[in-house]
């Protein structure tokens, strides 16, 4: 089930769930007798002052990471603590009225709430929020900082849920536990979502009546790029998540003003590959070139059922504008029959990744091959650099077929007046060797090529990559694969066109000199590989990766194209 909010701060967390501040409300003024009273005022005393000790360590613990703002935040907090009006109030409550301190709290914050919400001020409703919040950690430490009435928290890493946003829930004394954050209420500008985003906690906030979507203790995955939340995901979904959470925690921020370049200045375009709005957002942060490959699989496999055209159509708007004007190749979906995610034909087949496949799937399923195009269509409306990529292409026809789906859904976008891009560029994805040798065909029908080198690899070499038992053929550096690349790069040159190298192997530090020295210049990789990709460019010029590619391109056998390669490493 997936659940949408609002993005307070951007990236990817899993775990558990833990419920906060929703035990059963108190609604009622409890009244204690007049021997009562001193006990009540020495207990608020020591909630204050326990609130301040807390607020004091998280300001010193978080010193060196939050910036002079957010430390202001703390600043803040701390003078509430010691504000005459909301103690005097408190306290005179308690010895006129006879009311208990929680009650007499609760009932002091709930009138300001009352006021402050009167007034159009932003300034002023943020600091009715701060009360609140101030409130409710003394509150909390009344009960020597646990609700008595709420079952303890989780001993390890968990996704917080709660009612409002809230900096008190997000700071206890074990905040590095908290790995996610989503919240019922919390404006993207208050104080707690300045510091969600400062600290880098994943954060949404407006999904309503958390209780009655959530349990205590329930796996989900929060996706804030996406504002969405995945609540009891499928393993598929686990492991697409985990392995973009790895990626994005991974990586190291490259210097702002650093060039793609080699040692002698030639310039290298290194585009994102990315498969969540996460990682695209990651990648725009990281100073990259734009997406050269989106994946799409994930609204499919997130959900039982099909994503609407609206769901794709907004989740892609994101991305596109996301990407602020830098181009966005979006793969068509790219998945075979034992994912199940289209209902191909009956029996099952014996080899999958040969068989229904990629464009094939899509062909043989046109509704969601369209379905996708008029998403994609709709939102590149007004941005001519978007462009649509063909999985699995063999031949000719592959690519004029999805071309065909375009040019007619546009069609009929156009009659019904709905905004749509008047132009898309549609290219092949070479992964199977065949289409290697009518890529001169295929580039009079697109303006340039992906080439996924991790799957063009497995094809050729009959490997599978993920077979431990034939994993020594699938990394064997076989002079076959480099004289294909080789002979590809040409054949785009010849024809004015670009060709994109696509895939993990793609940013292989040994490998990433013959790429250049054969012309490439035009790389997706995931954004964690970028410093890597920065750091072998910066080694060698173009001129040394001439030299090097010619040198491996003459290698006879793979112990000889192994030799070159691992010289490169020891120089």
């Amino acid at each position: 089930m997936i659940q949408k909010g609002e993005t307070v701060a951007n990236g990817v967390a899993m775990g558990t769930v833990f419920l906060q501040g929703y035990a059963a409300a108190d609604v009622y003024l409890h009244r204690i007798s007049s021997d009562q009273v001193e006990e009540e005022l020495n207990r608020l005393q020591q909630a204050l002052n326990k609130s301040r000790e807390q607020i004091e360590k998280l300001k010193s613990k978080h010193g060196d990471t939050l910036g002079s703002n957010e430390i202001r935040i703390f600043d803040s907090h701390i003078g509430y603590l010691s504000d005459p009006k909301f103690i005097d109030e408190v306290e005179t409550m308690v010895m006129e009225e006879r009311y208990t301190v929680r009650s007499c709290i609760n009932r002091v914050v709930d009138n300001y709430d009352r006021i402050f919400q009167l007034v159009e001020s932003d300034h002023i409703r943020k600091r009715a929020g701060d009360l609140r919040e101030v409130a409710t950690r003394v509150l909390r430490n009344l009960d020597d900082g646990q609700d008595p009435s709420e079952p303890a928290r989780p001993s390890g890493r968990y996704i917080l849920a709660a009612k409002q946003l809230s900096t008190a829930d997000m700071f206890n004394l074990g905040d590095e536990r908290v790995e996610g954050i989503v919240a019922e209420e919390g404006g993207i500008s208050s104080h707690a979502a300045i510091l969600a985003r400062s600290m880098g906690i994943p954060t949404i906030t407006g999904i309503r009546d958390l209780p009655s979507k959530l349990q205590n203790g329930a796996f989900v995955i929060l996706d804030a790029g996406s504002g969405e939340l995945h609540i009891s995901p499928d393993e598929r979904l686990r492991t697409e998540f985990e392995r973009t959470r790895q990626e994005l925690t991974s990586v190291e921020m490259p210097e702002q003003d650093k060039l793609h370049v080699t040692r002698d200045g030639t310039e290298i375009r290194l585009l994102a590959s990315c498969g969540s709005i996460g990682e695209s957002s990651l990648s725009r942060t990281m100073g990259m070139d734009g997406i050269g490959l989106y994946r799409t699989e994930l609204l499919f496999l997130a959900d039982a059922r099909m994503p609407t055209e609206d769901m794709l159509t907004h989740h892609y708007t994101e991305v596109v504008h996301g990407s602020k004007g830098h181009p966005v190749n979006f793969r068509l979906l790219d998945v075979s029959s034992r994912t199940h995610v289209i209902p191909l034909p009956v029996e099952e087949e014996r080899n999958p990744a040969m068989g229904m496949h990629g464009v094939r799937a899509l062909l043989h399923e046109g509704h969601i091959l369209r379905r996708q195009v008029r998403a994609i269509l709709r939102a590149s409306a007004g941005n001519e650099e978007v462009g649509i990529l063909v999985p699995f292409v063999t031949g000719l026809d592959d690519l004029k077929l999805v071309k065909a789906a375009v040019l007619g859904e546009r069609l009929e976008l156009q009659k019904k007046k709905i905004k749509c891009a008047e132009t898309l560029s549609v290219a092949p994805i070479v992964e199977v060797p065949a289409a290697v040798f009518v890529l001169q065909a295929l580039l009079t029908e697109s303006e340039f090529v992906v080439v996924a080198i991790d799957d063009l690899q497995a094809h050729l070499l009959a490997a599978d990559r993920d077979n431990a038992n034939v994993r020594d053929y699938y990394e064997s550096v076989h002079p076959a694969l480099f004289e294909l690349l080789g002979r590809m790069s040409k054949d785009v040159e010849k024809a004015g066109k670009k060709l994109i190298l696509f895939g993990e192997g793609a940013a292989d530090p040994m490998r990433v000199p013959f790429y250049v020295g054969v012309g490439i210049q035009d790389f997706s990789v995931a954004p964690a590989r970028l410093n890597g990709m920065l750091q072998v460019l910066g080694r060698f010029s173009v001129t040394e990766c001439r030299k090097i590619s010619a040198k491996i391109l003459n290698a006879p056998r793979s112990l000889d194209v192994q030799r070159v390669l691992v010289k490169l490493v020891d120089e």
